[in-house]
Formats: structure tokens, C-alpha cells, sequence
């Protein structure tokens, strides 16, 4: 009997995730699959790039992109070890997969489970800093 393919490419996360781990970065991993085929991996790289915004999943879906040649993603699976955060889950939306598994949930800012507007919510990770002074500017 074949393995299921999401355990099989949840697996492969999880393998991305150890190698995040080891270079001291979260232990995220994230994979895109295009027909049953594995079309893009990457690892957590937030530290090691000084780039906040090299979550796993965005960059997976920047590979994704190139290796396809154009950023119509809407017939790929996207998996990650965790939830994808509300900016994974823009990229997420914007690139238009179809479907997107993950393994273990996010008790703040997930993009299935965020509460409130996240530039205001207090509902963060406690080493967040509070939230910012909000000015919306009158028009002119």
C-alpha cells in the first residue's frame, strides 16, 4: 500500500525543519507540490538571511515560482511543518494555491486562526513588543 502523500511530504517538512533547527533558525519546513511531485522546498532562513520576511513558506513559493516560470500556483499543494502566518497566508492567497497542509497550529497569528487586526491585536507572542501608536492620516 503506497504512503499517504500528505505524511510523505509532511515528512519531508519535518526533515527541512531539523536542518532549520541545526542552523538556529525556527524549525520550519516547507514544501510545494505540483501533480504529486515535489517542485520547491525550503527552510526557515529568517537569521541567516537577516530577512524577516524568509519565512519556509515564502520562500518555497518564490522557488515555486521560478522553477514553474510564472506565478500562477492555483494547481499546487503547499505544506509546512506549522500553520503559515497571516503574511505566509497572503503570499499564500495571492499566488492562488489550492490547497495547503500543515502540521502543528499557531497560537497567535496563523492565517486560519488569527484573531483580531494584527498591526493592533495584543493577542501576540509575549516577546512581541505592544502595539504601535496607529495614525490614519486624513485625506487631502
Amino acid at each position: 500500500m503506497p504512503e499517504n502523500p500528505d505524511a510523505l511530504f509532511l515528512a519531508r517538512c519535518q526533515q527541512l525543519g531539523a536542518q532549520a533547527a541545526a542552523n538556529g533558525e525556527s524549525p520550519v519546513g516547507a514544501v510545494v507540490v505540483r501533480a504529486g511531485i515535489e517542485v520547491a522546498a525550503a527552510a526557515e532562513a529568517t537569521r541567516s538571511q537577516r530577512a524577516i520576511t524568509a519565512h519556509a513558506e515564502l520562500l518555497a513559493l518564490q522557488a515555486a515560482r521560478e522553477a514553474l516560470g510564472h506565478p500562477d500556483l492555483s494547481d499546487c499543494t503547499l505544506y509546512s511543518t506549522h500553520e503559515p502566518c497571516v503574511m505566509c497566508s497572503y503570499a499564500i492567497r495571492y499566488h492562488g494555491i489550492r490547497r495547503v497542509v500543515y502540521g502543528r497550529g499557531s497560537a497567535y497569528l496563523g492565517g486560519t486562526g488569527a484573531s483580531g487586526a494584527v498591526l493592533t491585536t495584543t493577542q501576540v507572542p509575549p516577546h512581541w513588543a505592544p502595539p504601535p501608536e496607529v495614525v490614519e492620516w486624513p485625506s487631502a
